[in-house]
């Protein structure tokens, strides 16, 4: 029973470690592809990991919390669209699911 207990917190760890280190990636590529004029909205971007109270959910949120984050992201008001969060998130692709693979692997 220890050992499948210790089994289940070091695949917990890892799923963890990975869903952060995915997310991080995200938010650095954002970073890059981020439009600078005073590099406020580039400074803004950051990761949130979550885990839910029982402890089973893992999750992880890229965020630009800048006050015009969503304006440059979507545009607004005459302003085309500047994407820099969407295709972040759509260059990560598979690699949530290779990292938590990898991690698996002895």
């Amino acid at each position: 029973m220890r050992r499948m207990l210790a089994l289940a917190e070091a695949i917990h760890a890892s799923v963890e470690a990975a869903v952060a280190e995915c997310a991080k990636s995200i938010a650095e590529q954002a970073r890059q592809d981020c439009p600078v004029a005073s590099g406020r909205l580039c400074d803004s971007i950051g990761v949130e990991v979550r885990e839910d109270s029982s402890g089973t959910v893992i999750a992880a949120r890229v965020v630009a919390d800048a006050p015009y984050a969503a304006a440059v992201e979507l545009g607004l008001g005459g302003q085309p669209p500047r994407p820099f969060l969407l295709p972040a998130a759509e260059a990560a692709g598979g690699k949530l699911k290779d990292a938590v693979k990898d991690s698996a692997d002895p």
